[in-house]
């Protein structure tokens, strides 16, 4: 339908699984894309390479969000190779397992320092730049809302906070006209979740549904948030999970 012509849009970690899902579907909907990838470069290049085939610009831009300090580089790269930004999706995250007297404080951190500090440090560059009517979209998790199981106190907290900053953010940011929600997946079919892992079986018997979701319908919401159907939605954490939370 082309709703996101003659925008741009910045997705971290974008290379692979949700994160390129939700690339594909905003340049399907018109949007120039960039990215930001830490590891997987030859899967980058493929994606941009794919999707620079259309009518729109894809590009990715190497940055480890271990490193937050890397992100605001990242921006003014973008800013600089495509002239404007006007929607962000912080999508990059990493998860960590152990229980609360196990789990090493450095896992922990790390954890956080991705999934939280990185979040906080990209989204505080870009909104310098963001216009009247800027869109941005944080991926958190069902986690975020509820703690459905032992051992994942740190990933846990880290969606929690996302899910706060969401809401903070829109509060901040309503009286620009910039629009700030989280979608919260449920059982993703990726790379790092598979649908055939040993934990997949008690995963879809949680939801509704009794299966895993698809990256696409993770990244059909997003992009749906990016656009012109979205004007009156701010600060929603919205669970696409299957009814893992109903």
């Amino acid at each position: 339908m082309n709703t996101l012509n003659g925008k741009t849009a910045l997705v971290s970690g974008g290379s692979r699984g949700i994160g390129a899902a939700i690339v594909r579907a905003l340049a399907a909907e018109g949007a120039n894309v960039a990215f930001t990838y830490s590891k997987s470069a030859e899967q980058a290049e493929a994606l941009a390479k794919e999707l620079t085939a259309g009518k729109v610009r894809v590009k990715g831009y190497r940055a480890d969000a271990a490193d937050p300090q890397q992100l605001p580089v990242v921006v003014d790269a973008v800013l600089r190779d495509f002239g404007a930004l006007q929607i962000l999706v912080n999508n990059a995250g990493v998860g960590s397992g152990g229980m609360v007297g196990e789990i090493p404080f450095e896992a922990y951190r790390r954890v956080m320092t991705i999934n939280v500090d990185a979040v906080f440090v990209l989204t505080q560059a870009v909104v310098k730049v963001l216009p009247e009517g800027g869109r941005i979209v944080n991926i958190g998790s069902v986690l975020g809302e509820r703690a459905t199981t032992s051992g994942l106190s740190a990933y846990n907290a880290s969606k929690f906070a996302v899910a706060g900053l969401t809401r903070s953010w829109a509060k901040d940011l309503g009286p620009r006209g910039i629009l700030v929600n989280a979608v919260q997946p449920g059982p993703i079919d990726t790379e790092l979740n598979p649908a055939d892992s040993a934990h997949a079986d008690f995963m879809r018997s949680q939801t509704a549904l009794g299966r895993y979701g698809q990256a696409a319908e993770i990244a059909s919401v997003v992009a749906f948030l990016a656009g012109p159907g979205a004007t009156y939605l701010t600060g929603a954490t919205i669970n696409v999970d299957g009814g893992w939370n109903a």
